[in-house]
């Protein structure tokens, strides 16, 4: 069989009454392009493994990837991404419904800008048609992209090579969204951002890791710091990189009360924003050691 244009991976922890919808999401998508679907199930404990089961009895082109373990969906969205056979990955959460044109529209641009990779928008609405005149924009350097404007959401296409010279979501946070952003954009020579929404987030009733600010602020400190960690000292991005670091270890101090004003996180994030090189890799060490003693965060096991 020959490989497809495009694999969609399907990230779902307890998402039995939302898979409907998604995988109707899916069959409506526009376009010529040959496709799979990949579901990588985090040990739900609501019945979405019968959902699952389902679509794959309806269609031969979907997958299923069953585990007994609760890991996270950074785990889990590599897990996809290693079983796909797509030359294009395009994730989603297992709530997520996407615009009828959505796959095609972000192929269309990825072929014009001969790009390896697109991000879009993600945004509580209703899908609609994405429209031929949507901004986009190619980035020239995608990793200083990432850094100073960060792109917190999974909303995009890559193609699968690059994910894999990536290596997908840094495993070692429980939120993936931040991480693969800064590491595709660390391994991609160029990159496409559009304002579009490519991804329609469902209005969440239960409170959701996208609500635990603490846990973002923890995830985003780590992604930033442990790719630090992989660049030449000279990287052009490392200020950037370093500017998130020092942001999110202050957010998460002033998230958690007290005299956070008063605090050597609040006056590091101050000289930082005026440009001053605070983040000196001591500092960022003594800031990681005490979020690995933080309670109340979810790490994979």
């Amino acid at each position: 069989m020959a490989e497809p244009d495009v694999s969609y991976l399907v990230t779902v922890y307890n998402k039995a009454e939302a898979l409907p919808a998604v995988w109707e999401s899916l069959k409506a998508q526009a376009g010529d392009h040959s496709r799979e679907f990949v579901f990588v199930d985090d040990a739900s404990t609501d019945g979405s493994m019968a959902v699952l089961e389902g679509f794959a009895r309806e269609d031969a082109r979907v997958r299923i990837l069953a585990n007994s373990e609760n890991r996270g969906p950074a785990i889990r969205l590599n897990q996809a991404a290693e079983a796909a056979t797509g030359r294009i990955l395009h994730p989603l959460d297992g709530d997520d419904l996407l615009p009828p044109n959505a796959t095609q529209w972000m192929l269309a641009r990825l072929a014009e800008m001969n790009v390896p990779l697109l991000y879009g928008r993600r945004r509580k609405t209703t899908p609609k048609r994405i429209s031929s005149e949507a901004y986009v924009a190619e980035i020239e350097q995608p990793l200083i992209q990432a850094a100073t404007r960060p792109i917190v959401h999974i909303a995009l296409v890559v193609e699968r090579a690059l994910y894999i010279a990536a290596g997908g979501c840094d495993e070692t946070v429980f939120i993936q969204d931040q991480s693969l952003a800064l590491r595709l954009a660390a391994a991609a020579p160029r990159m496409a951002v559009t304002d579009a929404t490519v991804v329609c987030a469902p209005r969440q009733s239960e409170p959701t890791l996208s609500a635990d600010k603490r846990q973002q602020h923890h995830d985003r400190f780590l992604s930033a710091y442990h790719l630090l960690a992989t660049l030449d000292r000279r990287h052009s991005a490392r200020p950037a990189l370093k500017r998130l670091a020092i942001s999110a270890a202050w957010k998460l101090r002033r998230d958690e009360g007290g005299l956070a004003y008063l605090s050597a996180d609040f006056w590091r994030y101050l000289a930082s924003e005026i440009g001053f090189p605070v983040g000196s890799p001591e500092t960022l060490a003594a800031i990681a050691a005490r979020m690995a003693a933080l309670d109340g965060i979810r790490r994979p096991s």
